[in-house]
């Protein structure tokens, strides 16, 4: 607001007149009153995205909840929006002079406020923003571009009464990330997670914790689990000690044994899982992103166990008839799932054992669907724990292609795997990159009679 006209409301006299002392008193308190709580009336209506990312548009709206009481709608303000570092914002909260200083240049920045006759509300409606730059800290220590915050400052001035009280009025996003290429969103991702769900009311700009109980973590992975997924199932208690086992490197089945845990940042999201090439998170946020785009509805009808490892997945199975399966996510590759099956082993009359096909992606499901490949594979009878496999998946296989149209068979892509153990690794595990690639079998065989004819002629 406008110090000169408040100091000068709030000027209290020397006079004698202690009435008018008082009287003088009391005003400077109302007007003080009334300027805290107008400036905090002018808030966030729509966060812009916490991710973001360069040269990409985004949205964010602000109001002013009092603004069509005050009839600032007379004469509509406009609002700035910039954006500033975590230094800055912490200046901006001690009332030091930041100087408009800004961290990135934000294009589309300025809005004027809009009046909505209907619902009374005053709101500015940011629709293309864009940030064109960014101007990043020197970063501490292991820190990565993807742990550094920033937050949209959107800033007004208004007058009301005649211009005898103005409000320059200012508030802050949630912190946002920058980022300026998509292989950067996972980690960027893991920041605002532990922002959101670990940050103190009221704390400085944006201090969070560096370690937290695994029960807070837990609850804050199956939140944003259901979020990203859009799923009322959650994650289970046997789904969260997999996760606990696979955070601490632990083989413990019990979750008391996991209670009083603490999980470290780095745990979480800088130090790799012993034995791989990433963390925790992104192995997490990988799993999340497969079930969102390709396997909501399996997860939500509950046919994914998922959070399995391969030998809790041999045991539930070896108690199975044969051709009995199940679906878990990959320990050793990111947003991956495979299956797992119980049959005979072809080396050895009489004895069975646990097969699993190498891990699919969503590169595999651009191609074909899991039911489609399920329904392929005819030695998959029996969904764990009994479920004949086709009263699950039927309903998602694709329908049976149409008859022939003008003289043109139309081709069919089918999921193979080969009856020997040629194409099988030291694990059991079947390599589908080498034994279901469809077109390049077509291709194989298309070129062997031209190949046989060749060497005819040649001989």
């Amino acid at each position: 607001y406008n110090k000169n006209s408040s100091k000068q409301m709030c000027h209290i006299t020397h006079s004698s007149d202690l009435i008018s002392d008082l009287y003088g008193l009391n005003t400077c308190v109302c007007v003080c009153v009334c300027v805290c709580f107008v400036c905090s009336t002018f808030i966030i209506e729509k966060q812009p995205p916490q991710v973001l990312k360069t040269q990409t548009k985004f949205a964010a709206t602000v109001r002013l909840l009092v603004g069509g009481k005050l009839n600032v709608h007379m004469n509509p303000p406009q609002v700035k929006a910039t954006i500033i570092s975590e230094q800055q914002a912490k200046a901006l909260l001690k009332n030091e002079n930041t100087r408009n200083d800004s961290s990135g240049e934000i294009l589309n920045n300025n809005c004027v406020m809009e009046y909505h006759q209907t619902t009374g509300t005053l709101s500015a409606h940011f629709r293309n923003m864009s940030l064109k730059r960014i101007r990043r800290s020197d970063r501490r220590g292991a820190e990565s571009v993807t742990e550094e915050k920033f937050t949209i400052l959107f800033e007004s001035q208004f007058s009301v009464g005649g211009n005898e009280l103005v409000f320059q009025v200012k508030t802050l996003s949630l912190p946002v990330v920058v980022i300026v290429h998509g292989s950067q969103d996972n980690n960027a991702t893991a920041t605002v997670l532990w922002d959101n769900a670990f940050a103190e009311p009221g704390r400085v700009p944006f201090i969070v914790p560096d370690k937290v109980l695994w029960p807070q973590l837990c609850e804050a992975l199956n939140m944003k689990y259901k979020a990203e997924v859009q799923s009322n199932r959650g994650l289970s208690e046997e789904n969260l000690v997999f996760l606990a086992q696979k955070a601490f490197s632990s083989s413990s089945v019990n979750p008391e044994d996991y209670r009083n845990m603490t999980m470290t940042w780095s745990q979480f999201n800088r130090e790799s899982l012993p034995g791989r090439n990433f963390t925790f998170w992104q192995w997490f946020d990988g799993v999340m992103e497969l079930t969102k785009k390709h396997l909501k509805p399996h997860w939500n009808d509950g046919a994914i166990l998922g959070f399995v490892n391969k030998q809790q997945a041999q045991d539930m199975l070896m108690s199975k008839p044969n051709g009995t399966f199940l679906l878990r996510f990959s320990d050793s590759e990111i947003g991956g799932i495979t299956i797992a099956w119980v049959a005979e082993n072809p080396n050895k009359a009489g004895e069975r054992m646990v097969w699993n096909l190498m891990p699919y992606t969503t590169k595999d499901f651009s191609i074909r669907s899991l039911a489609d490949r399920i329904s392929d594979l005819n030695h998959l009878l029996f969904l764990y724990p009994d479920r004949p496999k086709d009263e699950v998946f039927s309903k998602y296989y694709t329908p049976p292609l149409s008859k022939a149209v003008d003289g043109y068979v139309k081709p069919q892509i089918k999921q193979v795997v080969p009856d020997g153990d040629p194409m099988l690794d030291a694990d059991g595990d079947f390599d589908l990159d080498d034994t279901m690639d469809v077109a390049r079998h077509v291709e194989e065989l298309l070129r062997r009679p031209m190949e046989g004819q060749w060497s005819g002629q040649q001989s």
